[in-house]
């Protein structure tokens, strides 16, 4: 955990360590990181009243004569990883608040660009989160086209099948031996096997009303898949299977 959403401190904060320091930000370390009698009374403290802490912290603190304010930015368990995010902030963000005339205005403009920080990092969790894991993904696949374990499911990619001008969005499998479909849209079920060894031609072809496309040729039906994103590496990676099995 680094970036956070900015908190303000309302009481002083005695237990902490200055470890670095600038005109607009503090880099802090908890006392009790430390061996002495003062650090064994915060981990005392902390251990009584469960209040512990991450060890090390980034504020924004600013002391005027009518004025004092401290913030939290970051916190971290990892002094490395805590370093990093200073030195992001005196190189990307130190320079800019030089330019503003008043220290409200470069407050705002650091709360407002952490914040940001804190939002991007906390969408790409849910993200990687919600990223079904390869092996999940490969149980499935076994799972929809009935294939033993040793089936290896080599790449797959989320795609649409075109019938027609109707498309038909789910997920394009390629394993060893097959090219696979599958969609599940409202309540109906499409489902696409094709082995490598029954296409005649594949080709690619970027059609004025689709996405790029590539097209399937057996002997018997002709299927249009169509990916938004990593198109060339999908079409280089069919091509190569198809080769592969017409060789073996």
């Amino acid at each position: 955990m680094v970036w956070v959403k900015p908190e303000h401190l309302m009481v002083s904060q005695p237990f902490w360590t200055t470890e670095r320091a600038n005109l607009f930000f503090v880099l802090q370390k908890r006392k009790a990181q430390g061996k002495g009698l003062g650090s064994l009374f915060v981990a005392t403290i902390d251990s009584v009243f469960d209040t512990k802490s991450l060890p090390y912290r980034i504020i924004y603190h600013y002391d005027g004569d009518d004025l004092s304010i401290s913030t939290v930015l970051a916190v971290s368990l990892s002094l490395k990883e805590i370093q990093t995010h200073w030195e992001y902030l005196e190189k990307a963000v130190l320079p800019v608040l030089a330019k503003f005339e008043s220290e409200a205005e470069a407050r705002e403009f650091v709360m407002t660009k952490v914040e940001s920080l804190f939002e991007t990092e906390k969408n790409k969790k849910v993200s990687n989160e919600a990223e079904p894991t390869k092996d999940v993904v490969s149980h499935k696949f076994h799972k929809l086209f009935d294939l033993p374990a040793d089936e290896k499911l080599v790449n797959y990619y989320a795609g649409t099948y075109w019938k027609g001008r109707t498309p038909f969005q789910g997920k394009v499998y390629f394993s060893v031996n097959f090219l696979c479909f599958y969609s599940f849209l409202v309540g109906k079920q499409t489902k696409i096997q094709i082995r490598w060894t029954e296409i005649t031609k594949l080709e690619k072809n970027a059609p004025l009303l689709f996405p790029q496309t590539f097209t399937v040729v057996t002997r018997n039906e002709t299927y249009d898949f169509s990916l938004l994103v990593s198109f060339k590496e999908a079409y280089k990676l069919a091509s190569q299977l198809a080769n592969l099995a017409m060789k073996q």
